[in-house]
């Protein structure tokens, strides 16, 4: 993986933003949960589909998106809101077995309107950290600041195809 700086990242997004405008109101959570989304899918069930991040913040960063727009975590049903986490649980137990990292963070984010870096979808972050340093912090993680990493050609689906060989069957 490559690290690309936050203005890069915001011009791909930006990039692709008119046709995630016209199809999904503008939400790209509702554009990455699409049957015909370029994504590389680790688990789903019939609530979320939990993939590589395309945008991580960390080597091997996978998000868990819910197939529906819902916006808060209150909003939902606790069986939708276990399933969504059964697969975050998932992402991590597969995460430390296929990477292991000195912790895994897991964190339910979105913002509370659009922003470039984010959307007010319910989805949650699945992050491997390797260092023991002040950048595996939370504020030094959750954020684009330091640029994103993305994948060269081949990577997210070889690495995909590591994690899904270790996630969890239980």
């Amino acid at each position: 993986m490559r690290r690309i700086s936050r203005a890069e990242a915001i011009a791909l997004v930006e990039a692709e933003s008119q046709a995630i405008e016209e199809r999904f109101d503008g939400c790209a959570m509702c554009a990455a949960v699409a049957p015909d989304a370029a994504r590389v899918v680790l688990a789903e069930n019939s609530a979320a589909v939990a993939m590589l991040d395309r945008f991580a913040a960390r080597p091997g960063h996978v998000v868990v998106v819910l197939r529906r727009h819902v916006e808060a975590i209150a909003a939902l049903p606790f069986e939708e809101y276990a399933a969504v986490q059964r697969l975050a649980w998932g992402a991590s137990r597969a995460l430390t077995s296929v990477l292991s990292p000195r912790r895994v963070f897991v964190a339910s984010l979105g913002a509370p309107s659009r922003i470039a870096t984010s959307f007010p979808h319910h989805h949650v972050h699945a992050i491997p950290l390797t260092d023991a340093a002040e950048g595996d912090r939370p504020a030094e993680v959750l954020t684009w600041s330091h640029g994103v990493f993305v994948f060269e050609p081949g990577e997210a689906e070889r690495l995909g195809e590591e994690l899904r060989a270790a996630w969890p069957r239980e």
